[in-house]
């Protein structure tokens, strides 16, 4: 049973909501983001472009643009290094448009995951500089690539990078000391000395203020190519998972406009092949459709071909590619499910839940879907996990935390069990010889400290309502705080006693629950829809009736005892009209 909890503010929300205009239930997710300060919720509601912190403010960002000018003045060919997922093939998407733009020559290289794996290889930079790359420009990774980098440098490569992740380090006399790879410019917030003051970005997010500089250096103004970067840069932000707060939120909440209407030829085709063309495109249909879509290329194959969507001017390849992406996409889905069904088995059957991280080894699931597959298992146990399968290489894994549990941090105490891994608080991905599998589940376990309430999931509720307070202005106030994410969820709210007079089971699978809910006290009546909710109702009748009678009452459709909800606040449109509808996310019988 998950907890919930009710978040409190010392700040009046009656006179925040007065000043600022908007109801008291609004005031209190603003208050309860930590923006109560007037210009920052006044920033969070109508701020624009310009709340991105000055760019040259990141450490070696100006030095690292001089050095790409110089390269491109000088004819110099220079090899943009990025990732196969989404934030990876957008940042180099980014970056190798710029370039060209500029009039660079300009290439790029994302490495084959299962051949190579995450991050600069010694053999790829070999490979590069057999074929004269002169500057080597890493996005998305390079902040662990301490070997590869040195190789590069032994090479006579100039060599630049923009990463996000976090730095090895050291401590000694309880003073943390970065462990940085050799570069001429290295721009990364995230390092210790760098004084950007938001250190959240995605390598997107950073490639594009990168972008905008260059061309800035190069007295270009084109509007057009701006839009498109910003677009990109709005996906990677989206679909990397990082706190949509700040100027992450100021990217996707700029970038989604300029998605919709998007004259760049691949993202076009890609938003027509996933028939979201006629849609307001949102943040969930960036993160849950698009998103997946541009991850299967470098899941399935190679990450070049989702580059390429973004970079190509035919029209015709556009199309082709990206109902090639949908294709692997579905491909990628089976697979997903058929793993994830073997590894909740896997944790059921063997009693993994007797330790805080899970540690699961499976070589038959497919390398790629490893992280999707954790974070499932995650979100179903709310334990931290680290599934590992087989490589063509030994074992590769990929891990996802929950809070409380900064994922990296504890891997880096294993550093030495693993040939490579990388990462943050919540995400990872390592690789490690099979024998050290063992070794790392009983490491991580041993220095654990999460409680059992650790690993219980968190409803975070923003202010308890009564009905009276939920209309349509409410709904449509709140839909403006989007884009929702991490650091800034949909709001929840909750509310005591309501009545349920009528309860459909509804679905393609009758799992899911349409209901009518009433306020005893006002009579104010909402419909509300509850997805997956047949099971969590089934449970909570069988506490408190025979089993024959839980089916007779959900069949009569009206519940005999009130409920305590937890719930988000939509708008469901339907021919043309609009009505308040509450998306239950949990609910209990009340005492």
């Amino acid at each position: 049973m998950k907890r919930w909890l009710l978040k409190r503010t010392k700040i009046n929300i009656e006179d925040m909501a007065k000043e600022l205009g908007v109801r008291q239930a609004t005031a209190s997710v603003l208050a309860n983001r930590g923006l109560c300060a007037r210009k920052d919720a006044v920033a969070f509601l109508y701020g624009g472009m310009d709340i991105l912190a000055h760019a040259p403010l990141m450490k070696d960002m100006e030095k690292g643009v001089e050095l790409i000018a110089d390269a491109i003045e000088k004819g110099q060919k220079i090899a943009i290094y990025g990732d196969y997922d989404v934030d990876g093939v957008m940042s180099t998407a980014i970056l190798y448009r710029v370039i060209c733009r500029c009039g660079g020559r300009g290439m790029y290289y994302l490495p084959h995951r299962q051949k190579e794996g995450y991050g600069l290889n010694l053999k790829a930079v070999e490979t590069l500089h057999t074929e004269g790359v002169e500057l080597l420009f890493t996005c998305d990774n390079g902040i662990s690539a301490l070997q590869e980098a040195a190789l590069a440098k032994e090479k006579g490569m100039t060599v630049v990078m923009i990463d996000h992740h976090e730095p090895g380090f050291r401590e000694e006399d309880g003073e943390r000391e970065d462990i940085l790879p050799m570069s001429d410019a290295l721009i990364d917030p995230k390092q210790q000395c760098c004084p950007y003051p938001f250190k959240m970005l995605c390598a997107g997010g950073i490639s594009y203020q990168f972008a905008l500089l260059l061309l800035r250096r190069f007295g270009i103004a084109d509007a057009g190519l701006e839009k498109e970067l910003l677009s990109f840069a709005a996906i990677a932000t989206v679909c990397d998972i990082v706190d949509l707060l700040g100027e992450n939120r100021t990217i996707v909440q700029a970038g989604l406009k300029e998605i919709q209407e998007t004259k760049n030829l691949g993202l076009r085709m890609l938003i027509e092949e996933t028939e979201m063309a006629e849609k307001s495109l949102t943040e969930y249909h960036i993160g849950f459709i698009i998103g997946p879509c541009i991850n299967a290329a470098g899941r399935l194959e190679s990450g070049r071909r989702a580059v390429e969507l973004f970079c190509t001017q035919e029209e015709g390849r556009a199309r082709e590619i990206a109902k090639h992406l949908v294709a692997l996409n579905e491909e990628r889905k089976k697979l997903t499910e058929e793993a994830t069904e073997r590894a909740i088995l896997s944790v059921e059957q063997t009693g993994a839940l007797q330790q805080p991280v899970l540690v699961l080894y499976d070589p038959l699931i497919h390398e790629s879907i490893a992280g999707i597959v954790a974070g499932r298992i995650k979100d179903r146990f709310y334990h931290p996990t680290v599934l590992i399968t087989g490589s063509e290489e030994g074992a590769k894994g990929s891990g996802r935390s929950i809070e409380g549990y900064h994922l990296f941090e504890a891997l880096f105490t294993c550093r030495e069990l693993f040939t490579r891994f990388g990462g943050h608080a919540m995400a990872a991905g390592l690789s490690l010889p099979v024998e050290n599998i063992d070794a790392l589940r009983e490491r991580l376990n041993a220095d654990c400290r999460l409680t059992e309430q650790d690993m219980t999931a968190i409803l975070r509720i923003e202010r308890q309502l009564s009905f009276a307070e939920i209309d349509l202005g409410l709904a449509k106030e709140l839909k403006s705080l989007a884009p929702f994410g991490k650091g800034n969820p949909s709001p929840l709210f909750g509310t005591k006693g309501v009545q349920a007079d009528r309860v459909d089971l509804i679905g393609k699978n009758q799992d899911s629950l349409r209901l009518k809910l009433a306020d005893p006290k006002t009579g104010i009546r909402l419909s509300a829809v509850c997805f997956g909710g047949y099971e969590l109702l089934l449970e909570q009748l069988k506490e408190l009736y025979p089993p024959e009678d839980c089916d007779k009452i959900i069949k009569v459709g009206h519940l005999p005892r009130q409920l305590d909800i937890v719930y988000s606040i939509d708008v469901n449109t339907y021919q043309g009209r609009s009505h308040v509808q509450l998306i239950i996310k949990d609910f209990r019988f009340s005492k």
